[in-house]
């Protein structure tokens, strides 16, 4: 594979449409400092991939699109298209040819092609992953780079390598198993939780469900049995009637003549009882005309005591709302005056809310950044003029040097000469200054040296401390939060067994689940009361099954629900309509007999809390019952109440009503509805105070390594200046050497140069304006330098100005939303009180009208008619005799009365008596139909049979006798069984289902988590084989390699863990000719660069790559190396695609093809192209 072709337009300096090719082997990229040569680079690092704007030297990604110059307005989009040879399918592509493209637009839409079609950044990357030519690969070195490679830590440099051997798409794969792996572990853990939640349900189920289908097997039997009862009492009772209805056909002939006789004595009877009765008529209206006499008197003497009551009433009244009317104007004083004064400090806050809006709309329009870009064009412009400048005094000076060449021999050599000696001696003087010098930084640097070790040694034992301390704090808080995760993964699961009603029976889990559906529902009454924990089990025990039923608002509702629970075939449910029960309550003398024995604990309905409106729930099913701490005490107060309440234990025991006794443990680990809302309630708890603990462990946690991290830190820094002073001190030492070594050239050479100078007898006077001009340019060019740096200096402190700006910024906005919270604080405050000032005028008002109403209320007293009460006596007087004389007369005619009733009643006895028994025999007819139609009514209902289809089920060989034995039996036996859960058949088989499924499911997401694990050991296996086989290859390319780069030496490359090849570091050490083998870090700067250069040599030499950048790398070397470096690249003229960024001369001489860039038009960088050949 090889680059081909590479169209920028609008990436940075680039603003034109530039298109580059590429050829085989080495191609030149050179250009001044600052015409855009590393933005060549930059644009083919972003078109593969590229992501990070700072690595681009950029602050956001639109600082690569072109942002004009004086003479260009800024671009809109940024785009770079690239080209790769791929005809020997190098990359994992189907094409020939591929084509990759990228587009930025200024508003941060951003665009990926593939061969012309849209991809995502990931298929690009993907594209590269594990050839070399990543965007963090070797293919792209950098002088930065290069850098990075001996300044590095060991553990960093292994990535190189494992770019190298491909391990890279291993390592993501392992992070997504691992990924995998967690996310399995999570899941098996939350299906472990499950389970052990439906373990507690399967084994009541079970047992509930074995019971359950031997009520159904009885129930079957004596549901036959029954039937077959029915029929014979239908058929028996059919006989009788038949007898019955002649006896009573008889009876009614015999009633007949009794009534005709009756009627005869009635018509005497009515007779006399109509004379008796004109004679009581007379009494009456004599006795109504006393009644009215005397209740006019009472009435004139109640009156008047009347209105004096009613008067003192309303003065009473009156009384007590002006004093109401008092209160409420105080209050109303109190209420205004509070009102003006959060007005005021509404008004307060409004302002200061104004004040920082005004401040922030200041800062906002700030023109800081139309500075700082001001002034960094006015930098690029004296950067520009600094080149020419630059340009221009290098014409100088090779003016001069030309014009010197026609001198006289002897006068350029005397004037040569002269020089020399003043050079020499200088640079003696300087050598033997300098030797003293670096000697005494030696001696200095070493006693500082002395003492950062102890100071590192200091800070490694805190580090350590610190570490440990971090370490078991760390595992404390990790064991606390798998706790946490385990109680909350079982919250979830009880959750999620509340929320499917589980446990509850078939009909009331239906209805529950259909809540919807229905208006009116409350809910079980499980969830209606909340129990204390101290009394679940009593208070269970109390409501036994009423704790499924369903409570609802009216009885209309239940009968709704029961009609779609009929209709649907869906159980049957027990509902508490709110509207129709009646509240229970214990008798208050027993209830206060009671409270005075010991180990009386409550009233159960009192013990529990509902909402008021769910209050009658609670007294209707626990109004009477009573609980009392041990079964002793229970014993003892059961006998007290002569056993009229029934008495629940907190253990659960139960004394019933007539002194029945319930008691002792259920099998298993069964628990009810309430205990389980209990243990959910207990568990939300302990997750929350779980959650506060972690957090407060996590809080200590973060705290000591915040500690650890400033003390790493100091000790970072600290060893960074060790490993400084190391270096300096090896630099030094060798700097020694190196002006010892000098020193005798130099003064050596001068010995030479004094015995050439006697040999010369005149001296040319150098020439006058050259050199004038040079040092006027020389200034020039000095002052455009400072110039530089005084605006660079400023364009700092501005950026500090633009920062310090952004935070006041941002303290405003923070100070705007906290005033905009309290205005909005203040003027609810101010609202509220507005509101209560208008309740007080409201009220003072209803009690003005009040009292004006009973102003009036009082009705001016009627003249009264005053009666002579002697008068109403004598009337009173006359009447009574008279009524004597009626009184005569009226117990005359009642013995005639008398007789004829007498012989009306004999005759009504004798009636009575035929009637009796014509009513006997019709009740007896009746009692034999309502025994057929019941007989009858009860095969409809219950069993949904009639008398003809039920001949084919009853039984005809049984007596009657062992019919009702064997009824009675099976009858004792239902009910030995108590109230049984027929829903738990159906739901064993859902729970042991969904038991069986988690079981299975757990069994295969164990499968997988062990998968995942072996896959991850494979990926580190294959991944750590790899590692070190390409690194045992690379090493030994990179000591034959430094041999030849460096013409002698060795180097060689060390593991710092060769027994964990997935964490090890890489160190470097290497001898350069005539020195000890020594760590890269103690090596001169040119030495460390050329080193590094020796190993991505190396590593090219392992695992070649279509095509490499290299960006100014050579760039610290000295005329040799460079020849060396660049020589050594034609080694990888078949392989490798070299293009090159370069300043030196050794280099350029090697390259087959030579791109210049230059700044034509200021800002705007252009491509010129030279071949090598024509150059020559």
């Amino acid at each position: 594979m090889k680059l081909r072709t590479i169209e920028i337009s609008g990436f940075k300096s680039f603003a034109d449409n530039t298109k580059i090719e590429f050829k085989d082997g080495i191609t030149g990229i050179v250009g001044p400092n600052g015409s855009g040569k590393s933005n060549i680079i930059e644009a083919i690092r972003w078109v593969m991939g590229e992501t990070s704007a700072k690595s681009l030297r950029g602050g956001k990604m639109p600082d690569v699109i072109f942002s004009g110059t004086e003479k260009r307005k800024p671009l809109s989009r940024a785009s770079v298209t690239i080209i790769f040879d791929n005809s020997d399918h190098f990359l994992d592509s189907k094409f020939d040819e591929v084509m990759i493209s990228r587009r930025l637009f200024r508003n941060g839409e951003s665009q990926y092609e593939l061969n012309r079609q849209e991809c995502r950044l990931k298929d690009i990357l993907n594209l590269f992953i594990d050839t070399g030519l990543g965007r963090e690969s070797f293919s792209v070195i950098s002088q930065g780079r290069v850098e990075s490679i001996f300044n590095s830590k060991p553990e960093d440099r292994r990535a190189i390598i494992e770019e190298a051997a491909g391990v890279l798409e291993y390592k993501q794969d392992k992070k997504r198993a691992e990924n995998e792996l967690e996310k399995t572990s999570g899941y098996l853990e939350r299906v472990n939780d499950l389970i052990v939640e439906l373990e507690k349900q399967v084994q009541p189920l079970e047992e509930q469900a074995a019971v359950a289908k031997d009520y159904v097997q009885q129930k079957r039997r004596f549901d036959i049995l029954d039937q077959t009862k029915l029929v014979r009492t239908i058929n028996s009772n059919s006989e009788a009637q038949k007898q019955l209805a002649v006896q009573r056909q008889e009876q009614k002939e015999q009633l007949a003549q009794l009534r005709i006789k009756s009627e005869a004595l009635a018509d005497q009877r009515e007779k006399i009882k109509k004379v008796i009765s004109e004679q009581n008529h007379q009494k009456d209206q004599l006795q109504i005309k006393l009644v009215k006499l005397n209740r006019l008197e009472q009435q004139l003497e109640g009156e008047h005591d009347l209105r004096v009551e009613r008067q003192k009433y309303v003065d009473q009244e009156k009384e007590r709302l002006v004093s109401e009317q008092q209160v409420l104007k105080k209050q109303l004083a109190e209420k205004q005056a509070a009102l003006e004064a959060a007005q005021g400090q509404l008004a307060a806050v409004q302002q200061k809310l104004t004040n920082t809006k005004q401040s922030l709309k200041v800062l906002e329009s700030d023109h800081l950044e139309q500075q700082k870009e001001a002034l960094k064009r006015e930098i690029e412009d004296l950067r520009a003029e600094y080149v020419d400048q630059l340009q221009a005094l290098t014409s100088l000076k090779n003016q001069y040097n030309f014009n010197q060449q026609d001198r006289e021999r002897d006068q350029q050599q005397r004037q040569k000469i002269q020089l020399t000696m003043d050079t020499l001696n200088e640079q003696i003087k300087q050598r033997k200054t300098e030797c003293e010098n670096l000697e005494h930084q030696l001696l200095t640097l070493k006693d500082a040296n002395n003492v950062q070790q102890e100071r590192i040694t200091k800070l490694t034992k805190q580090r350590d401390r610190l570490q440990a301390q971090y370490e078991k704090e760390r595992q404390q808080w990790l064991d606390g939060s798998n706790v946490a995760h385990r109680a909350e993964s079982k919250l979830e699961a009880l959750l999620n067994l509340k929320n499917e009603y589980t446990g509850f029976y078939q009909g009331v889990r239906a209805v529950l689940q259909q809540k919807a559906q229905f208006r009116g529902i409350v809910g079980p009454v499980s969830e209606v009361m909340n129990v204390p924990a101290e009394y679940t089990v009593a208070i269970e025990t109390a409501l036994g099954n009423q704790v499924q039923n369903v409570v609802v608002d009216t009885d209309q509702t239940a009968k709704s629900i029961i009609e779609y629970l009929k209709k649907n075939r869906l159980g049957r449910v027990t509902f508490l309509p709110k509207n129709a029960l009646s509240q229970r309550s214990i008798r208050e003398d027993t209830l206060q007999k009671v409270k005075k024995m010991p180990g009386f604990v409550g009233v159960a309905a009192d013990l529990v809390k509902v909402k008021d409106d769910n209050q009658v729930i609670s007294q209707y099913l626990l109004g009477t019952t009573l609980i009392v701490d041990t079964l002793q005490n229970a014993l003892i107060i059961s006998k007290q109440i002569s056993r009229h309440n029934r008495i629940i234990t907190l253990a659960g025991d139960v004394i019933g009503i007539g002194g029945t006794m319930t008691g002792g443990a259920t099998k298993g680990n069964r628990t009810g509805v309430l205990q389980q809302d209990q243990e959910l309630k207990k568990l939300q708890v302990q997750v929350t105070a779980m959650k506060t603990k972690l957090a407060s462990k996590e809080t200590e946690v973060q705290k000591i390594l915040e500690q650890g991290q400033a003390i790493q830190s100091e000790l970072k820094q600290a060893l960074e200046e060790q490993h400084q002073a190391e270096q300096k001190s090896s630099e030094l030492s060798n700097q020694v050497s190196l002006e010892n070594d000098r020193l005798t050239e130099l003064q050596r050479r001068l010995k030479a140069t004094r015995f050439e100078l006697s040999q010369i007898d005149d001296n040319e006077n150098q020439q006058n304006d050259l050199p004038a001009q040079i040092a006027n340019l020389q200034q020039e060019v000095q002052q455009i330098k400072e110039n530089t740096t005084a605006k660079q200096d400023e364009l700092a402190l501005l950026d500090d100005d633009v920062d310090e700006r952004q935070n006041r910024i941002s303290e405003l906005r923070i100070e705007l939303a906290r005033l905009k919270e309290q205005t909005s604080q203040q003027q609810h405050e101010v609202n509220t009180l507005q509101t209560t000032i208008n309740d007080v005028l409201e009220r003072n008002d209803e009690i003005k009208i009040k009292i004006q109403q009973l102003d009036e209320e009082l009705i001016p007293e009627n003249d009264l008619k005053h009666l002579d009460i002697d008068d109403i006596r004598n009337q009173l007087a006359e009447q009574n005799q008279l009524s004597a004389q009626l009184q005569n007369n009226f117990e005359q005619n009642q013995v005639q009365q008398d007789r004829i009733i007498a012989d009306y009643e004999i005759t009504q006895r004798q009636l009575h008596q035929a009637e009796s028994q014509l009513k006997e025999i019709e009740g007896s007819l009746t009692l034999v139909q309502s025994r057929i139609e019941m007989a009858i009514d009860k095969l409809t209902q219950e069993y949904e049979q009639t008398f003809e289809s039920v001949q084919n089920v009853i039984i005809q060989n049984i007596e009657d006798e062992s019919l009702e034995r064997e009824l009675k039996l099976l009858r004792r036996g239902l009910n030995e069984l108590g109230t049984v859960n027929l829903g738990a058949i159906e739901e064993y088989d859902r729970v042991s289902t969904r038991y069986n499924f988690l079981r299975d499911q757990k069994n295969d997401l164990a499968d997988s988590k062990a998968q995942l694990e072996q896959s991850i050991a494979e990926i580190d296996q294959e991944a750590g084989q790899r590692f070190k086989q390409t690194f045992d290859q690379v090493a030994e390319e990179f000591s034959s390699v430094f041999v030849k780069m460096f013409g002698g030496g060795k180097a060689e490359l060390e593991l710092t863990d060769p027994d964990n090849l997935l964490t090890t570091g890489i160190e470097i050490k290497a001898q350069p000719p005539g020195k000890k083998l020594q760590r890269l870090s103690l090596l001169s700067g040119g030495e460390k660069s050329l080193t590094a250069i020796t190993l991505l040599f190396a590593i090219l030499q392992v695992k070649p790559v279509p095509f490499c950048i290299l960006d100014e790398v050579e760039a610290a070397f000295d005329d040799a190396n460079v020849e060396r470096f660049a020589k050594y690249l034609k080694n990888f003229q078949g392989t490798t695609q070299f293009i090159v960024i370069t300043h030196r001369k050794g280099t350029m001489m090697e390259a087959d093809v030579l791109y210049g860039v230059t700044m034509q038009e200021s800002g705007v960088s252009k491509m010129v192209s030279v071949s090598m050949d024509e150059a020559e």
